[in-house]
């Protein structure tokens, strides 16, 4: 059984493309086009600006003060202002969440990983859990639980990832149904009790002219969580976790 301290062959071979992607850069698709990203914009952590609002609502849901983003890139989100199609919303997502502590880690960047001893409100993770082999995801959801105080919050998709990994692999490694994930989750937080959970899972679906549109939909067990948006679809509240 794999952990932490004896992550799989895979998991480690996967962990030294993200470093090498960090040192040199990586292609991204971009509509039609193939972006080339230079090494210091590879992973920014922009990518987390697409959940702000959602995460915001679990934020307040659960009056959380202290954050964890686990893989957390580069973390250059945390030190621009937060603007939205031109408008700036916040001076920092310190002051969107009104946070008063968010700590990044990245497996790739960070060798050592914190103390068991310290623990945060909250634990994000966007962008990663499903670019991880689906051997290792247990030890890893189960970390995200276990430095958590009062909420998880990921993302998911069922498709592919825009970019590839150095061996020609599509970044994203574990496409699974989102029952399956709402297990892996719950099971997770049945270990883990006292602790609420969301999960967004992005998927494509036909519109009724037959052109693919990806829509997100959030699946938690947090009392009181309202999420904000028109284009937000939420799924069934599963039980919480006694």
């Amino acid at each position: 059984m794999y952990s932490s301290s004896n992550p799989s062959p895979r998991y480690r071979q996967l962990l030294g493309h993200y470093r090498l992607m960090h040192e040199q850069g990586y292609h991204r698709r971009v509509g039609d086009d193939l972006v080339k990203i230079a090494p210091e914009n590879t992973f920014n952590g922009f990518d987390v600006k697409r959940f702000v609002y959602s995460i915001r609502g679990i934020i307040r849901a659960t009056k959380s003060r202290t954050i964890l983003d686990y893989g957390s890139g580069k973390g250059q989100q945390y030190s621009e202002e937060l603007t939205r199609d031109g408008t700036v919303l916040a001076t920092s997502l310190h002051d969107f969440w009104n946070v008063r502590e968010i700590t990044c880690y990245d497996p790739a960047i960070n060798r050592q990983f914190l103390s068991r001893k310290i623990r945060f409100d909250g634990v994000i993770a966007t962008n990663v859990i499903d670019l991880i082999p689906e051997e290792d995801l247990p030890w890893v959801v189960d970390t995200l639980f276990e430095r958590a105080e009062k909420f998880v919050f990921c993302n998911v998709a069922g498709f592919g990832a825009p970019f590839n990994l150095p061996s020609g692999e599509n970044a994203r490694v574990v496409r699974k149904s989102k029952r399956w994930w709402v297990t892996l989750f719950k099971r997770a937080n049945e270990r883990y009790p006292g602790r609420s959970h969301c999960l967004a899972f992005e998927e494509t679906r036909k519109t009724f002219e037959g052109q693919k549109k990806k829509s997100t939909s959030y699946i938690h067990n947090c009392p009181g969580l309202i999420l904000p948006g028109p284009k937000v679809r939420i799924s069934s509240a599963i039980e919480k976790s006694q």
